[in-house]
């Protein structure tokens, strides 16, 4: 038994992301919405006169969002590799930091507690000031200097 049914045309296109053949993510890209921005012209006689002009978008369709999508994953797996290795040095930084602050307010937490009320503020005071040490990209030369700075300014 033939079958006249039609093959629809793909509505969405799923790219895996892989890192070392390990996935770690999808771009998920509606056709339906992308296809109109991509093609502009509404209307327009088929070029070919001795093509179904159905089978024509259809195919031109196909071929345009694959050549599209092979040109996405060139730039993606480009620019993915320049950001991770930017959050690589982004983790060292952090871990570089926070062992700078552990040299110089300590490991435990008594002696966390013990700087707090020696300088009259809260853990949560030290917390706060811990992070935003953390996240700020200036670089600091004096963490006792700037944790003293910043008790004195009005809270």
């Amino acid at each position: 038994m033939a079958s006249n049914s039609k093959k629809e045309v793909q509505k969405e296109m799923r790219v895996v992301v892989e890192v070392d053949g390990n996935p770690v993510g999808f771009l998920n890209l509606d056709l339906d919405r992308l296809w109109p921005l991509i093609n502009h012209r509404r209307g327009d006689t088929v070029p070919v006169e001795w093509m179904d002009a159905a089978k024509f978008d259809s195919i031109m369709r196909a071929a345009v969002v694959k050549r599209l999508i092979s040109r996405l994953e060139t730039h993606l797996y480009q620019a993915l590799g320049d950001e991770m290795v930017k959050a690589e040095l982004d983790v060292e930084t952090f871990n570089l930091k926070a062992e700078a602050a552990a040299q110089t307010f300590g490991r435990s937490k008594a002696e966390i507690a013990k700087l707090v009320e020696d300088d009259d503020c809260s853990t949560m005071d030290f917390y706060s000031f811990f992070w935003d040490y953390l996240l700020d990209d200036r670089e600091v030369i004096d963490l006792k200097k700037e944790w003293k700075v910043r008790g004195t300014r009005p809270r």
